[in-house]
């Protein structure tokens, strides 16, 4: 109807800007992107700063929050990596959705279904835990548009950084 897409369009409105600035943000990153070393990415992604490896695995090296990223360099484009790093909500790779589980208490519990048992569900949560769920205490689970993974690591690391990063990666 004519009077919903009214009230919608303010947020539409909203996202078109937000998506002009991720892709202004992305031009600039992938212009400084260029040119890194891959064993200083490696201190990067194992180092205390980023803390690539406490979700994402290299190698068998890491956590198993995250997807394992030992090829990912041979899926993705740097482009792809540093929008994963820019903004990853924009997507989620298959079988590391996000999810929000309402309690019958009311409260909510967020993070990566890791695994299902007949009784509970184990969630992996932001805070690198993983936490048991008793089915009989949940209410509702949904997905979720939030990723366990931080934002704003391009701020976080420095220019030469994040080329390095990106040149481990690919």
């Amino acid at each position: 109807p004519e009077e919903v897409q009214s009230a919608v369009e303010p947020l539409l409105e909203q996202i078109r800007a937000n998506s002009q600035l991720t892709s202004q943000r992305l031009n600039e990153l992938e212009a400084q992107a260029v040119g890194g070393h891959t064993e200083r990415g490696r201190a990067v992604f194992f180092g205390k700063k980023a803390s690539c490896h406490a979700c994402h695995q290299v190698h068998g090296e890491g956590g198993a929050l995250g997807p394992d990223l030992s090829s990912i360099g041979q899926v993705r484009t740097s482009r792809d990596l540093l929008e994963a790093l820019l903004a990853p909500n924009a997507t989620f790779a298959r079988g590391y959705e996000p999810f929000m589980i309402a309690l019958e208490d009311g409260r909510t519990q967020n993070g990566v279904i890791s695994r299902r048992t007949e009784d509970a569900i184990y969630l992996g949560t932001a805070d690198r835990k993983e936490i048991r769920i008793a089915k009989l205490d949940i209410e509702e689970v949904l997905p979720s548009a939030t990723s366990v993974m931080p934002q704003g690591l391009d701020k976080q690391l420095s220019a030469q950084e994040l080329s390095d990063l990106i040149a481990f990666l690919r």
